[in-house]
């Protein structure tokens, strides 16, 4: 007896989805940036860590702190943050998505709510070759 189209595929995707190999982001990465609103560039670091399915991620910029949660599909991972600085009142929310090539985050592009501009990252692996 044949399975119905239907079930035959969500089989099917149950099956891609179990066997695929899973892209290891994970690690440290040094960053470079340019912040939209006023122009300037900035450096820092990022960590990334898989936390299930999801990623939980780390910015450190100077001072700053921002913490997020992405979501990784294909070769793209999207993220959203907040800005965290010790003593003031956290950052408007954010969204980041970053493109993943060879198990490794390369760059992506980042706003935040409310914004109507786009900042842009490279990201550096820095604890692996």
């Amino acid at each position: 007896m044949a399975l119905p189209k239907s079930l035959s595929a969500l089989f099917l995707g149950i099956f891609v989805l179990l066997t695929s190999p899973a892209v290891a982001v994970e690690g440290m990465y040094r960053i470079e940036g340019r912040n939209p609103a006023q122009g300037g560039t900035y450096s820092g670091e990022a960590q990334v860590k898989q936390t299930g399915k999801t990623y939980a991620v780390i910015w450190r910029i100077g001072e700053l702190r921002q913490i997020g949660t992405g979501i990784l599909i294909d070769n793209v991972l999207s993220v959203v943050f907040q800005s965290i600085l010790p003593g003031r009142v956290a950052g408007r929310p954010g969204i980041a998505v970053f493109q993943v090539d060879n198990d490794q985050i390369t760059n992506g592009i980042w706003t935040t709510l409310g914004d109507e501009a786009t900042g842009q990252e490279v990201w550096t692996a820095s604890d692996r070759p």
